[in-house]
């Protein structure tokens, strides 16, 4: 039998998490003195943007039609993924450069990391949550 959240138990999960997100990334800007970090979670917050807006041309409702060679819907979900995935590799390695040129020091480089992939994690959840696709009322 699978564990059923209420909606607003959910919310208030991913607000947590998303809060100890942005205070890791504050704290590495606040306690070491460089406010570079919050760009990164600039990156890190608008990175599953690109896949938002393009999977809606892979809709299959009537692909079934079409010729598998003629469809462009995939190519712009291609492109989608590949921006998300830039911006999600740029989020990881600006800390990392920024580390390299000791403009960062090492654990505001892992505040900026950590806090960053909870920041990502938590807007990946909420779009994977509250997408409309109700599964439950399926089941008998």
């Amino acid at each position: 039998m699978p564990i059923k959240l209420n909606p607003l138990t959910k919310i208030i999960g991913l607000s947590s998490v998303l809060a100890v997100g942005f205070l890791l990334v504050v704290l590495a800007g606040a306690l070491y003195g460089n406010w570079f970090p919050i760009l990164d979670a600039f990156v890190f917050a608008v990175a599953h943007i690109p896949i938002l807006i393009t999977k809606y041309y892979a809709s299959e409702y009537d692909s079934y039609l079409d010729d598998a060679e003629l469809s462009a819907t995939s190519d712009v979900v291609d492109f989608g993924r590949f921006l998300s995935s830039f911006l999600l590799v740029t989020g990881i390695a600006f800390p990392l450069i920024l580390y390299h040129c000791h403009i960062l020091t090492h654990f505001a480089t892992q505040f900026t990391i950590c806090g960053g992939l909870l920041i990502y994690g938590v807007v990946v959840t909420f779009t994977s949550y509250f997408d409309g696709v109700e599964t439950d009322a399926l089941e008998f």
